[in-house]
């Protein structure tokens, strides 16, 4: 069984590289479905193709990352426009969860179940899709968020969202709305989600937070 399966996105492919596979195999696969994909343009005249690699539940090094970039050499029109996975590195966000006072939940929330928390949680594991994740403070991911997470609830419009937001469907701080667009190119990996001066749900990089939210980052080094 072939250890790199393609999707089409309305952007360009998706790539899943299987984690229970060895990097190796990855390697050998995803070669061979680039190759597929050059003759497939080919033979429609086409040459630009964007790729998304999804991880699942192992997180590429630099180097596994450079192996991977390597494969698009002979291909000049291919680009990797983001590495995902389910996990992230916690030095990430160390300095958002190096407080004990945080707490700490683990598990996965499946489509149809709702968990909800008092203040801010940091959630380790997975959030599928139809799954609802509500905190009344703010809300830190290291894991998959594929449904809506829901922080500030239920009018805390100083709640952020923190951690990889680009797979989920909806993001909700206090009041406020916004339906997650996989082609919002403010949105990344990277991304944390917080109330903007418009009265409305906006993405900036985590390396802002402390900036735009001091009085979060007070509370979290007390």
């Amino acid at each position: 069984m072939a250890s790199a399966t393609l999707k089409g996105r309305k952007d360009g492919y998706e790539v899943q590289l299987d984690d229970a596979a060895s990097f190796a195999d990855n390697l050998t696969d995803l070669g061979g479905l680039l190759r597929q994909v050059h003759e497939a343009q080919a033979a429609l005249h086409e040459d630009q193709a964007n790729f998304v690699i999804v991880t699942g539940r192992r997180l590429l090094t630099p180097d596994q990352e450079i192996a991977v970039r390597a494969l698009l050499d002979p291909y000049p029109h291919f680009q990797i426009t983001a590495f995902k996975a389910a996990v992230m590195d916690a030095h990430d966000l160390s300095p958002l969860i190096r407080q004990t006072h945080v707490p700490v939940a683990i598990g996965v929330i499946r489509s149809g179940q709702e968990r909800q928390f008092d203040g801010d949680v940091l959630f380790i594991g997975a959030l599928h899709h139809g799954g609802v994740l509500k905190a009344r403070g703010s809300v830190f991911l290291l894991g998959e968020a594929a449904g809506v997470i829901h922080a500030g609830y239920p009018d805390d419009a100083e709640a952020v969202v923190v951690g990889d937001l680009t797979g989920a469907t909806q993001v909700r701080i206090a009041d406020m709305v916004d339906i997650v667009d996989q082609a919002n190119t403010h949105l990344t990996a990277t991304s944390f989600a917080y109330v903007n001066d418009l009265h409305a749900i906006d993405y900036s990089e985590c390396i802002n937070l402390r900036q735009m939210r001091p009085r979060l980052y007070a509370q979290m080094e007390e």
